[in-house]
C-alpha cells in the first residue's frame, strides 16, 4: 500500500510558542514589579514565583507523528483462541505530542544575588490524535466476532501510549529538560535588573 511507504515522524522545538509565553510573562512581570518609578525594584522569591506560575504550561518540545498500527483479536476459551473468530484491521493516523513543564508547580528562591528556580519534572503535556487523519484498511468482516467502535477507540488509546513511550525512549524528555532550563534563563535575562545583578540557577525537583 502506497500510504505505508510515506509514513514518518518529525520532531521540532516550538520556540515561537515559548518565546510568546516568555515575552508575555516578562511584560506582565516588569509592569507589576518594576512599574513604580519612585520605588526600588523588588526581586523577591514570592514575586518571581508568582510570575513564573502565570506562564502555566511551558511546552518546549513538539513531536509530530504519522503512524500505522495493526489490531488483531480472537475470541478465547480457556486461554485458547477459537478458530474462525479472528478480527483485524490496519489503522493509520497522525498526531501531535507536546512536552514541557507545568509552571504552576515552579518555585523560586532568591538568596543574595542568586536566583534558584526549582521546576517540576518534565512531562508530556498533551498527546492528541487528529481524528480526521484516521483511516482504516484491511478490515475483516467476521460475523462471529464483529469489529466494534470500542475496538477502534481502545486501539487508538493504546497507540497514543505507544507513541509516548517511543518518544521518551528516543530522548524527548531529556531534550525538553534542557530546553526548559534555557527558556527560564531567557525569561529572567530579558529583565535588565536581573540580568545585570543576579546569577540564575535552574534545577529540577528531586
Amino acid at each position: 500500500m502506497k500510504i505505508l511507504d510515506t509514513l514518518g515522524k518529525t520532531k521540532k522545538a516550538i520556540g515561537g510558542v515559548v518565546a510568546i509565553c516568555i515575552l508575555a510573562a516578562v511584560i506582565f512581570f516588569a509592569g507589576t514589579v518594576f512599574g513604580g518609578k519612585q520605588s526600588e525594584p523588588k526581586i523577591t522569591s514570592t514575586a518571581l514565583t508568582q510570575q513564573l506560575q502565570e506562564v502555566n504550561d511551558l511546552a518546549v518540545m513538539e513531536y509530530n507523528y504519522t503512524k500505522v498500527g495493526k489490531f488483531e483479536n480472537s475470541l478465547t476459551l480457556n486461554g485458547w483462541n477459537i478458530p474462525l473468530t479472528k478480527k483485524s484491521f490496519l489503522l493509520t493516523y497522525a498526531g501531535q505530542l507536546k512536552a514541557g513543564v507545568r509552571m504552576d508547580q515552579a518555585e523560586v528562591d532568591v538568596k543574595g544575588k542568586t536566583i534558584t528556580v526549582l521546576l517540576p519534572e518534565v512531562e508530556i503535556l498533551s498527546n492528541i490524535i487528529d481524528e480526521k487523519s484516521i483511516e482504516v484498511y484491511d478490515e475483516t468482516k467476521n460475523i462471529f466476532n464483529p469489529i466494534s467502535i470500542e475496538d477502534y477507540t481502545a486501539f487508538a488509546t493504546q497507540q497514543k501510549d505507544k507513541v509516548a513511550d517511543e518518544a521518551v525512549e528516543n530522548g524527548l524528555l531529556s531534550e525538553a529538560a534542557t530546553k526548559s532550563q534555557s527558556a527560564i534563563r531567557k525569561f529572567f535575562n530579558m529583565i535588565p535588573e536581573i540580568k545585570e545583578q543576579y546569577s540564575i540557577e535552574v534545577k529540577f525537583k528531586s
